[in-house]
């Protein structure tokens, strides 16, 4: 009995190992952290900030205040692959007009600590909307807005949160979609926006090109009809993953705001 006990305890240990290595092997295929990028040129010059997040990590982000009688801000997850410099410039437009904007960046990425897993950006979200919060002026909303792997971010976090309404753009149902099917079973991040979308009960807005070839626009179908009646769709005819924001930060903004 000694002898089994021993080598039912050995296998479970082994299995841990194995199953560890492989979440990480996973999760390095699922993240393309990218470094800081150079930094761009501004049409409104942000203020440089940072958060503290639960487990103690310092991460960087940008913030345009709202200016003259604006008082909302939307707080801005970057999809994979992206950093605060490059998609602060692509963000950039949602600051016009007076409008407040709040760039996030998360750990592992733009040079920040850690590294990236799915409760690991769950607790960033949770810090930069809180600072979001003691910075919002009175009498102004705060909204969420998340492209590709920062609207599972948003839509993940969008329960949590007092927003008034949560925009994403060229997001997908559940990450697990782009895996073979042998990984499904294993994966440790699981990023399920279905599930997600239908624990939500302000607006979503979803903003989609038809012609994105990253995330399919058939996506955005799958998480209406999981919203339980609190997701419209946007198509962006034509579009791909990177819509041009100048063009689209206006109707984001409406649609927050209606």
């Amino acid at each position: 009995m000694k002898t089994k006990g021993l080598a039912a305890v050995a296998a479970a240990v082994a299995t841990a190992l194995v199953l560890g290595g492989c979440s990480q092997l996973i999760r390095d295929r699922i993240y393309f952290p990218s470094p800081l990028a150079a930094t761009p040129s501004w049409e409104r010059q942000p203020e440089p900030m940072t958060v503290t997040t639960a487990d103690g990590l310092t991460l960087r982000g940008l913030y345009w205040a709202p200016q003259g009688e604006e008082r909302d801000v939307v707080v801005y997850f970057h999809g994979n692959g992206g950093n605060l410099h490059r998609d602060g410039a692509y963000a950039q437009a949602l600051a016009r007009n007076g409008h407040g904007l709040l760039m996030t960046s998360y750990r592992g990425y733009s040079g920040n600590p850690g590294r990236a897993t799915e409760a690991g950006l769950s607790a960033d979200a949770d810090a930069f909307v809180a600072e979001a919060y003691e910075r919002l002026p009175t009498g102004g909303k705060l909204y969420v807005f998340g492209h590709s792997l920062g609207g599972a971010v948003a839509l993940g976090g969008a329960s949590r949160w007092p927003v008034s309404a949560v925009a994403t753009l060229g997001t997908f149902g559940a990450i697990a979609d782009f895996a073979p099917g042998w990984v499904r079973g294993v994966m440790p991040d699981r990023f399920d926006n279905r599930q997600a979308i239908a624990r939500i009960t302000v607006p979503v807005i979803l903003f989609h090109g038809t012609a994105d070839t990253t995330v399919p626009f058939a996506a955005a179908a799958e998480l209406r009809a999981a919203s339980n009646g609190h997701a419209m769709v946007v198509p962006l005819e034509g579009a791909g993953h990177h819509p041009d924001m100048q063009r689209l930060a206006p109707l984001v903004w409406e649609a927050l705001k209606n």
